[in-house]
C-alpha cells in the first residue's frame, strides 16, 4: 500500500492565504532560498524587546549579564522565533492564540441574552424589596388602577360599574360621563374582541381593573 502524504487543511483560508516573505534588502539578497517570513521577523523583534526589558530588571539583568551579549540578544530571539514559526495550536499561529486568550481573559464569563452581566450571586445594588408588575401591553386584563388623563385599550368584553356619579344623574350615559371611578371586571369565558376598544380617561378620573 502507498502511504498518502497529503497536507491537512483546516479551512479554505489556508489555501488562498499566501504567507508574506522577505527575500532581499534593496539589492542584497537574503542567503536563504525560501525567504524569511515577515511573521518570523515580528516574533524576533518582540522577543528582542522582551530580552532587552528583562535585562533592565535586577535579578534577570544579572543572569543575562553572565552570558556573552550575542547569546541573549541574538541567539535566544532567533531560536524563539524559529520555534514559534514551527508551532501551531489548533491550526492557528501562536500570536492568534495569545490574542484569543487575552480577549477571553478580559471578557465577561456571565452572559444574559448574549450580553455581559454580573455573576450569579454577585451583589450589584443592595435591594431590600423589588416590585414586579405588568407594563400594560398584555392582551389580558391585569389588576390595577389607572388615573387619568390616559387611554386604555380593552381586548376582552367586561362589565363596568361606575362610582362617584352625582345622585341626580339618572341616565346611564350621564352617570358614566360624571362618574369619578370606573370598575372593570372581565366576563368569565368571554372571547377576545376582533378589535380592541380604546377608552379615554379624563383628568381626575380613574379606572380600577379587578
Amino acid at each position: 500500500m502507498v502511504e498518502s502524504r497529503g497536507i491537512q487543511l483546516r479551512g479554505y483560508r489556508r489555501v488562498f492565504r499566501i504567507e508574506r516573505r522577505l527575500f532581499r534588502f534593496d539589492r542584497w539578497r537574503i542567503p536563504y532560498p525560501h525567504g524569511v517570513p515577515l511573521r518570523g521577523i515580528g516574533y524576533f523583534l518582540v522577543l528582542e524587546l522582551g530580552v532587552f526589558a528583562a535585562s533592565r530588571l535586577p535579578l534577570l539583568g544579572a543572569l543575562i549579564g553572565v552570558w556573552t551579549p550575542a547569546i541573549p540578544f541574538l541567539a535566544l530571539p532567533l531560536l524563539g522565533a524559529f520555534l514559534l514559526m514551527q508551532g501551531r495550536i489548533d491550526g492557528r499561529p501562536p500570536h492568534h492564540v495569545l490574542a484569543s486568550l487575552l480577549r477571553w481573559s478580559l471578557r465577561s464569563r456571565w452572559l444574559a441574552g448574549l450580553s455581559p452581566c454580573p455573576a450569579e450571586g454577585e451583589e450589584v445594588l443592595p435591594l431590600e424589596e423589588v416590585a414586579v408588575a405588568y407594563d400594560g401591553r398584555e392582551s389580558f386584563l391585569v389588576r390595577g388602577r389607572i388615573r387619568g388623563p390616559a387611554q386604555v385599550m380593552f381586548r376582552y368584553p367586561g362589565e363596568v360599574k361606575v362610582e362617584g356619579a352625582p345622585p341626580w344623574a339618572r341616565d346611564s350615559k350621564k352617570r358614566a360621563a360624571r362618574a369619578r371611578r370606573y370598575r372593570v371586571r372581565r366576563r368569565p369565558g368571554a372571547a377576545p374582541m376582533l378589535r380592541g376598544k380604546v377608552v379615554g380617561v379624563p383628568r381626575g378620573r380613574e379606572v380600577v381593573v379587578e
